[in-house]
Parts: structure tokens; sequence; C-alpha cells
């Protein structure tokens, strides 16, 4: 093999490990992203989660206050027309 082509042979060699080391640079750093966008996913989720339990919460008591409401509308009706018979 001429030393010319041996050095080609060389050269791309180098090349291509260079490229592979890129590659599996890149692939290391595509794979950090993909784990900090499944942990902000999941942290997503989880506050989504946290969400809607404190809407459920929220609508249970709103039912409640409107009960209440309603109950005392009945009785500040009932106490009214009690004083106006008296």
């Amino acid at each position: 093999m001429p030393a010319e082509e041996k050095k080609e042979r060389e050269a791309a060699l180098a090349k291509a490990r260079e490229a592979l080391e890129k590659a599996i640079e890149e692939a290391a750093q595509l794979r950090e992203r993909t784990t900090s966008a499944e942990e902000i996913a999941s942290k997503a989720r989880e506050e989504a989660m946290f969400y809607k339990d404190m809407a459920s919460e929220l609508n249970k008591e709103k039912s409640l206050v409107k009960s209440d409401l309603a109950s005392a509308r009945e009785a500040y009706r009932e106490v009214k027309e009690e004083c106006v018979k008296s």
C-alpha cells in the first residue's frame, strides 16, 4: 500500500472517529434533554392533578355554601313573615 494511500485512509479513519465521537456526544445530550423533558412532564402532570383535586374541593365547598345560603334565605323569609304578622 503506497504511503499516500495509507495517509488518506488514516485521515478518513480519524474523520470517522471524530464523527462517531460527535454522534455519541449528541446522543448523550439528547438523552439528557429527554430525561429533563420527562421530568418536566411528570411535574406538570402532578400539578394538573393537584389543581384538579383543588377544583373538586372548591366545587364541593361551593355546593355547601349554596346550600347554606338557601337555608339562610329561607330562615330570613320565615323571620320576616313572623315580623310582618306581629
